[in-house]
């Protein structure tokens, strides 16, 4: 008991005391033990060695910029090692006495073995108030009587290179070299560490998104300068606390971070003007809501227009060359279309809502300048192509029309070039939600943005529909359609298809589908056809509690056949509109049968009420005939 209270009193005090001096005393000294074979001594609590083991390593570790404090560090080679060592020792200015690169020789009898965190070490023991024993530093009175300098010259320490992904415990407590790193956007224009903070970790991330810590004393010589802003390589001595690893640096020349960040992202710690793009706030967000750190400011064009309102008054998207996001404020803004905006992002949120990234908790104080200008030209994409690399962005697809024409912005719509299918939504407020849609094709502007894991289109306002060329058949002439509609009292209700065609058509591909009181979401409610339908031939199809009927029933279907009136229902193929009956927000179709015209032999993706004749509610009788 006398032996740990004097170590503690040697191991808890706050400064580390005046090295002895120390020259090359290995004296025919030799190792008897590898690090491995020592760490296998440890089962879980502090011990004292007893046996006389002697172990070698070189020196990869320096206290002269103050980033290491009383550790001392150790690997078995000076390349390629296979295991790293550390004791912890009260010495000062060791670096003057155990240069890295330099050979040592421990004796290990008498001293403690332990573990902290994630590393195994050697020292001096100390207790505090009652608790189990636990490995400190070594008393510099004690350091010649177990640590001995080899005479050899100091050998050159070649750092193991690896990712962060590669890392593992045997590399713990040796040097390894990180490549293509980077400080993470949440720590730009962060000091190296916290005044007078033992260990402050910072964030190093490639472009892989691989992460590692770094982490730097409060009491370190470069504390206070700011860290590198580009990406490069970081060397540092291998640590672990708790299943993280972390490097610590010798000084600031073990990170050399000077070349491009990873996707040409540039970040300046400049006070004056932007200083991060859109598309490096973006890269920001791992999936979790974040605040944005201080001196953050960004330069972009408003593209959204919040005069027609098919945006909430709080919001505003803007777009760099980079990339766009939204933009929440705490209030409206009045910021207009075209405007070019100059905002800092002190005390904001980087936050997702369904789906879609946002700048969030924007005060209109937080706007520096606005000035008009011209508006940003759109990105040419087809409508096939990868609308995720456009999130939050102005794009131009031309070549499309809305696959039912005479419908009303409001809600969502389906455009399409025959081949592809892409939706444009509009808000209910927006001024012109309103209006009929084009029935003609041609190009369309619009802002991608992301709604029910599906991205879709949203324009600013209807000039940003410029439709002047002739309407498509994508059909390319006659083919299936629908020919009664039954909605009876009850379950009876009852759809029937012909084929007009003068061919047999093959079912695959094809649907019944209708939508939910009118508002144009043809995907919930969904029938799939199967099988093949000759030429002139009639398929009926049914409610599964239908029952005033007779007649041959093809399929049936709860979702798809139960519409109540006011659902439209469609014919479709690979996801286009063949047919459509019904009119938006109307009760149009409650409790009678429509029956289609003989004379009319081709389906319609508008709905005409004229090609149709009414019969009383539960009238069966032209089904199945033509």
């Amino acid at each position: 008991m006398p032996i740990v209270l004097s170590v503690f009193l040697w191991g808890c005090v706050n400064s580390i005391y005046d090295a002895p001096e120390t020259t090359c005393t290995e004296d025919g000294l030799k190792a008897n033990a590898t690090f491995s074979e020592i760490k296998q001594l440890y089962k879980g609590e502090v011990i004292r060695i007893k046996k006389d083991l002697v172990v070698e390593g070189y020196v990869i570790s320096s206290d002269k910029a103050g980033n290491f404090y009383g550790t001392l560090h150790l690997q078995d080679r000076p390349e390629h090692p296979e295991d790293g060592f550390q004791i912890d020792v009260d010495v000062r200015d060791y670096h003057l006495f155990y240069p890295v690169g330099k050979k040592i020789l421990i004796r290990l009898k008498g001293l403690y073995l332990g573990k902290s965190g994630g590393a195994i070490k050697a020292g001096g023991v100390f207790t505090y108030g009652g608790s189990a024993p636990s490995v400190g530093r070594l008393p510099a009175s004690q350091v010649n009587e177990h640590i001995f300098v080899s005479c050899d010259p100091p050998e050159e320490i070649v750092p193991e290179v690896a990712t962060p992904e590669a890392l593992n415990d045997t590399m713990v407590n040796t040097l390894v070299r990180l490549n293509g790193m980077e400080v993470a956007p949440e720590h730009i224009c962060q000091p190296y560490a916290i005044a007078e903070e033992s260990g402050t970790d910072r964030i190093l991330r490639n472009c892989e998104d691989q992460e590692i810590i770094l982490q730097n004393s409060g009491y370190a010589d470069f504390q206070s300068r700011i860290l590198p802003e580009g990406n490069g390589t970081v060397t540092g001595v291998l640590g672990k606390s708790d299943d993280n690893y972390q490097l610590t640096i010798r000084d600031t020349s073990d990170l050399k971070l000077a070349d491009e960040r990873c996707g040409g992202l540039v970040y300046s710690c400049d006070s004056t003007g932007a200083n991060v793009t859109v598309a490096y706030i973006r890269k920001m967000y791992k999936g979790r809501t974040l605040d944005v750190p201080g001196n953050m400011k960004i330069r972009a064009t408003v593209i959204s227009d919040r005069s027609y309102k098919n945006i909430d008054a709080f919001s505003a998207v803007v777009q760099d060359s980079t990339a766009g996001i939204i933009c929440e404020f705490t209030s409206t803004h009045q910021l207009n279309i075209g405007d070019k905006v100059e905002l800092s992002l002190l005390n904001t949120v980087l936050e997702e809502k369904n789906g879609l990234l946002y700048v969030g908790n924007i005060s209109p104080e937080n706007v520096i300048s606005s000035e008009s200008g011209p508006r940003p030209e759109p990105e040419k994409i087809l409508l096939s192509g990868d609308l995720a690399a456009y999130e939050n962005e102005l794009v131009r697809i031309e070549g499309v029309q809305f696959e039912i024409p005479g419908l009303t912005y409001s809600g969502t719509r389906i455009l399409t070039d025959c081949r592809e299918t892409l939706k444009l939504f509009t808000r209910e407020k927006a001024v012109f939600a309103g209006e009929t849609v084009s029935s003609k094709q041609g190009n369309i502007t619009g802002i991608v943005f992301k709604n029910d894991d599906e991205y879709r289109l949203r324009i600013r306002n209807p000039n940003d529909v410029r439709f002047t060329e002739a309407y498509e058949d994508c059909l390319g002439g006659t083919n299936l359609m629908i020919t009664e509609y039954v909605e009876g009292s009850g379950y009876n209700k009852y759809m029937e298809v012909y084929n007009a065609a003068d061919v047999d058509i093959d079912l695959s591909g094809y649907m019944l589908v209708r939508d939910y009181n009118g508002d144009g979401d043809f995907e919930r409610y969904v029938m799939e056809l199967s099988g093949h339908i000759a030429s002139g031939e009639i398929a009926v199809y049914a409610n599964p509690r239908a029952e005033i009927f007779q007649g041959e029933i093809r399929d049936t279907h709860g979702n798809a056949i139960g519409y109540n009136g006011d659902d439209q229902v469609v014919l479709m193929k690979n996801g286009i509109i063949i047919d459509h009956i019904g009119i938006p927000g109307e009760n149009w179709g409650a409790d009678k049968t429509l029956r289609r015209k003989t004379d009319i032999a081709r389906p319609s993706s508008a709905y005409d009420e004229n090609e149709w004749e009414i019969y009383p509610q539960d009238d069966v009788s032209g089904l199945g005939i033509r």
